[in-house]
């Protein structure tokens, strides 16, 4: 699914960052924190390497060798840092909104 392009992550949260900054220049009319850009350019790689990772484990691709019986594990970890990012995303978004 994603494998296909190498490094894909990089470029999709580097588009999410420059959304970002995008986005507070519209609502709150100033710049985000360094910090804040990086932290949402993280969330989106880690939420993209989550999806991959269930992606790959599931569609059986690639070998697990000794822990081809704790697929279930890494599906469940794969879904909760997409979950723990997203949410990191959103409440980033959210704070520029409410410092308008």
């Amino acid at each position: 699914m994603f494998s296909t392009q190498p490094n894909l992550f990089i470029y999709v949260s580097l588009i999410f960052g420059v959304l970002f900054v995008c986005f507070s220049l519209y609502k709150s009319k100033k710049l985000p924190i360094l910090t804040d850009i990086f932290m949402v350019i993280l969330s989106v790689a880690a939420a993209f390497s989550g999806i991959d990772l269930c992606y790959l484990v599931l569609e059986g691709s690639k070998g697990l060798g000794d822990f081809t019986d704790q697929k279930l594990v890494i599906v469940l970890g794969g879904v909760a840092v997409f979950w723990v990012s997203l949410l990191s995303i959103i409440n980033s978004c959210k704070q520029i909104k409410t410092t308008q």
